[in-house]
């Protein structure tokens, strides 16, 4: 079921008001996440990507968007980029795409070791981040949201919403 959230009528016949539900498998948006985290590039971003006929349940893929999000000006609808933010639950506000849930580094895994028993040696961080990264991993799944925001025409912030289902691929 899908809300509608713009004043324009003519907005609302965007095709991505057709869409009935995305479909998302978690393991894709730990993924999206943990690439994000890891990119050293500033023009990189990975995101989920809904791609065209918008109608019924749409899959969203993962996808590298390589600087400013570019298609030739004769495909319409263009695709839709979702950050993986969209599909977790944000408990620090109502900024949707927005999630409290941070990625673990290294460096966090060696501050809490060395402020448990001092010994931060390669192994024992690495171990410890390993364990973090499999909390938050398993963070991020509980927080999956029954709606997500799809923003079609991001300068305006006309959007809908509609229900998210989450299935492995």
């Amino acid at each position: 079921m899908r809300d509608t959230y713009v004043t324009d009528a003519a907005l609302q016949d965007h095709p991505a008001a057709d869409i009935d539900s995305v479909v998302a498998d978690p393991d894709d948006i730990v993924e999206t996440f943990e690439r994000n985290a890891a990119s050293e590039s500033r023009l990189e971003t990975h995101v989920l990507r809904l791609v065209p006929p918008f109608d019924g349940d749409v899959r969203a893929e993962p996808f590298l968007e390589d600087g400013p999000k570019r298609y030739p000006p004769d495909r319409t609808p263009e695709p839709i980029h979702l950050t993986p933010g969209t599909f977790v639950e944000n408990e620090d506000g109502p900024h949707p795409g927005e999630t409290h849930l941070s990625v673990p580094t290294l460096e966090d895994a060696r501050s809490a070791v060395e402020e448990g028993d001092g010994s931060a040696d390669d192994a024992t961080v690495e171990t410890h981040h390993e364990r973090f990264l499999d909390e938050w991993a398993s963070e991020v799944r509980a927080s999956l949201t029954d709606r997500v925001r799809i923003v079609f025409d991001p300068p305006t912030g006309n959007e809908v919403w509609t229900d998210a289902r989450y299935e492995s691929r």
